[in-house]
């Protein structure tokens, strides 16, 4: 081994501590860019393969009911590779031993098992016969969260009808990765499934002979999406077709795009901390140790070795931490990518989810490493390289103290020895004082962020369940229904309060820009539902036109005053221009409400009632879902009090696993910034404690010299680092929206206290290690020692 590799080896062992500091903050980028994109390209090779394997179509279409024979003239549209019709229809089922209502959507399958398009994949069992009409297979997510499988039976009112369905199979499907019920904003798996039957058996269930409600196509290579769907709408039209849509508008599709794109905005924002702060600290460690061996350089030079050799050893060492960062963060984010993995899989219905081990990520992790680690090491290897024998071998020169403006302030403050001697040493390196300021701050406000999601989430937990959705218990029917059904919902027991929404299915046009969303109405004395914006603030329905949510008035290029054209999807296909009265910021969907008149006015059909909002005494909760699931006219049913209690579990699960992963990522930093800024301290100002010792000082007052300088710095970074974490979580709110969701920036006092506490414990600590070192400073060695 060459005689400047023992030498790096020695450094290092003799800077072991700070070495492994500047490490771990590296790694903590190199974790967070592996999980990340672990994770990332996870999902999206199993999605992928998954959607090519099983044929996942392109386009989606809807309709009130259609000839059979419609699915060949839509195949003969420019552009479309294959299509394929089937049949859907809600249902809700009677699972034994439970009283709450657990709902269904059956969809048709080719008897032979011989779909073409949205292939489905058998996990258990067999496909359904065509002489047995009940027989069905149930997705695996429902099948497990329920403890089903092939031999169970359930009973099940489809279209009106009640019959017994016995399980034959398990499987899976790529329109179903995310299986959401009409009206839930998350998935519930044990309220909730998928029910493939034979194409035969659904029709005669839903009283469609030779018909569908529901088409999908695959698209040639290079054809107009726009122009397939226009020809699709045409067709559809005498059906009742609601509008065709791409994959993109496809709901289980949207909401696993929405987790990759928040997976991308993760590598955006958080690596980026991690390495600007291991720069900065390589760029003050490094540039320390090329200080103090000054000497030995100039021998080095003396003894032949030129400045490039020199400059080589020095950017080694850096690259030698980068590599300790890199193995360090690739087990941590290994074991956290697993972990994340793990959990979307019990929300993604995917045959098979792994964590991958692409060598692209590691390499790329690699790389993050090492090039940060490099340029905090240019300064000084530069400076090494440069430096001529002699006068690396002269001692430097002292630093040259005189009385400045924080000397005449001290005194006019009254700062003992000891705080003259803290803030006359801040006073002299303010760069390096301004980087420990900024470290630590980054850390505290990298925290914030990541803490205010509980603040955000919760906030609209409350906003949205509790504000916004006051009704116990939501009827869906159906078809819309006249003013009767209300009289029979009052009747039933434990009913308090009964009001009736409706919604159609619209497109909105401004222009060019053209979406797709659904009209809702409630009566304008509604009590059980609200318009809840963003701040809190209860939004009136304005007495004509629309109000449309912040999202969906963006992306129609629209504002309050504006006028949007509209037409109804399905039914008369009606058209009005209407005036865009109010925008109101809202968490979730791109939605759109009108008065009840209006709708009414779209709709023609003398239908008011789609829904019903019902206010119900607790006690008579299970004799209601009893004869709510026995009534005919009920397509869906839905309780309040578990979709919020699913939505905090979905918090407890996701959010919080986060956190912790985030809080360790924080405090790395903290402990990175703290322990190398202090240990530079102490060598630098050992001689000079050490004299302090001599003169009758006692040890705690010597240590104090060193851990006060190093608390007033983490005590003014505070108000910088909450600072910082508010317009660091503003950036994450942002990139972390989606058409979806999106979070609200509602932090609580609790959260910036939380997160000053954990920095300020995390530093206090590492502090406090390197206080020790100075409790057991030995001062002959120290007083004999050249600097």
């Amino acid at each position: 081994m060459k005689a400047l590799d023992l030498k790096l080896l020695r450094d290092l062992w003799h800077m072991r501590g700070q070495a492994l500091a500047i490490a771990v903050v590296l790694a903590a980028a190199s974790a967070t860019f592996i999980l990340s994109m672990g994770v990332h390209g996870s999902l999206m090779m199993t999605r992928d393969a998954y959607y090519a394997r099983n044929h996942f179509a392109d386009v989606f279409a809807q309709m009130t009911r259609a000839p059979r024979s419609v699915v060949d003239r839509v195949a003969q549209i420019d552009g479309i590779q294959q299509a394929q019709g089937s049949i859907i229809q809600y249902a809700i089922l009677d699972m034994p031993g439970r009283v709450d209502a657990v709902r269904a959507l059956m969809q048709s399958v080719d008897d032979r098992g011989q779909d073409q398009l949205n292939r489905m994949t058998l996990k258990a069992g067999r496909i359904p016969s065509p002489d047995q009409p009940g027989e069905v297979v149930v997705d695996e997510a429902f099948a497990q969260a329920n403890d089903i499988g092939p031999g169970s039976e359930v009973d099940a009112i489809i279209y009106g009808n009640k019959q017994r369905l016995k399980i034959v199979g398990v499987g899976l499907a790529p329109n179903y990765i995310n299986a959401l019920a009409p009206g839930d904003i998350i998935p519930d798996d044990t309220r909730f499934g998928i029910f493939w039957m034979g194409q035969k058996a659904l029709e005669a269930a839903t009283d469609r002979t030779e018909a569908i409600n529901s088409l999908s196509v695959s698209l040639q290579h290079g054809a107009s999406e726009a122009d397939v769907i226009r020809g699709i709408d045409r067709l559809l039209e005498p059906y009742g077709g609601t509008g065709a849509y791409g994959r993109e508008d496809h709901l289980s599709h949207q909401f696993l795009q929405s987790e990759l794109d928040q997976l991308e905005a993760m590598v955006k924002v958080i690596p980026p901390v991690f390495l600007l702060v291991s720069t900065f600290l390589v760029y003050i460690v490094l540039g320390r140790m090329i200080r103090t061996q000054r000497s030995q350089i100039g021998l080095l030079k003396a003894f032949g070795y030129s400045g490039a050799a020199i400059g080589w050893h020095y950017l080694k060492f850096a690259l030698a931490v980068a590599a300790l960062a890199t193995l360090i963060g690739s087990g941590a984010g290994i074991w956290m990518g697993r972990a994340m993995t793990a959990l979307y899989a019990e929300y993604y219905h995917f045959p098979f989810l792994r964590f991958s081990f692409d060598p692209l990520v590691f390499v790329g992790a690699a790389g993050l490493a090492i090039g940060s680690a490099a340029l905090g090491a240019i300064n000084g290897v530069w400076n090494a390289a440069r430096l001529s024998p002699a006068v690396a071998m002269s001692p430097p020169p002292p630093p040259i103290y005189r009385a400045g403006a924080i000397e005449r302030l001290g005194q006019k403050a009254g700062f003992s020895a000891i705080g003259h001697m803290i803030a006359r040493h801040i006073a002299r390196w303010p760069a390096r004082s301004a980087l420990t300021v900024s470290g630590v701050a980054i850390s505290m406000g990298l925290l914030f962020s990541t803490l205010q999601f509980i603040d955000s989430s919760q906030y609209m937990l409350e906003s949205y369940f509790f504000r916004s959705q006051r009704q116990d218990i939501s009827v869906t029917f159906t078809e819309p229904r006249n003013e009767v059904v209300l009289y029979e919902l009052r009747q039933m027991p434990g009913v308090l309060r009964v009001e009736p929404i409706r919604g159609l299915s619209v497109e909105m046009r401004n222009g060019n820009l053209r979406e797709r969303t659904a009209l809702e109405a409630t009566p304008p004395d509604s009590i059980l539902t609200a318009r809840i914006d963003q701040d809190g603030a209860m939004i009136d329905m304005p007495p004509g036109g629309l109000m449309l949510s912040r999202q969906l008035a963006r992306q129609l290029d629209v504002q309050a005053g504006d006028l949007v054209r509209v037409k109804m999807l399905g039914g008369r296909r009606t058209e009005a221009v209407l005036p865009v009265g109010a925008v109101v910021d809202e968490f979730i969907g791109t939605r759109a409400y009108a008065t009840d008149s209006t709708i009414g006015e779209l709709a023609r059909d003398g239908a008011p009632v789609g829904a019903a909002l019902l206010l119900i005494d607790p006690l008579q909760r299970e004799a209601l879902l009893t004869e709510l699931k026995a009534m005919p006219a009920t397509l869906s049913i839905g309780d309040r009090d578990m979709e919020m209690e699913r939505f905090t579990t979905m918090i407890d699960d996701n959010i919080n696993t986060m956190v912790l992963f985030y809080i360790a990522f924080a405090s790395a930093i903290a402990v990175g910034v703290v322990y190398n800024s202090a240990r530079i301290l102490f060598s630098e100002r050992a001689h000079e404690l050490a004299t302090l010792r001599v003169l009758g000082y006692h040890r705690r007052e010597v240590a104090l010299v060193l851990v006060g300088e190093i608390a007033l710095l983490v005590v003014v970074s505070v108000p910088f680092g909450l600072l910082i974490g508010y317009w660091m979580a503003q950036l994450m709110m942002m990139m972390f929206s989606s058409d979806l969701f999106r979070l609200p920036f509602a932090p609580t006092s609790a959260t910036y206290a939380y997160s000053a506490i954990v920095v300020l414990i995390a530093a206090g600590l590492t502090a406090v290690v390197v206080a020790r070192r100075v409790m057991r400073l030995d001062m002959v060695r120290v007083l004999k020692a050249r600097d």
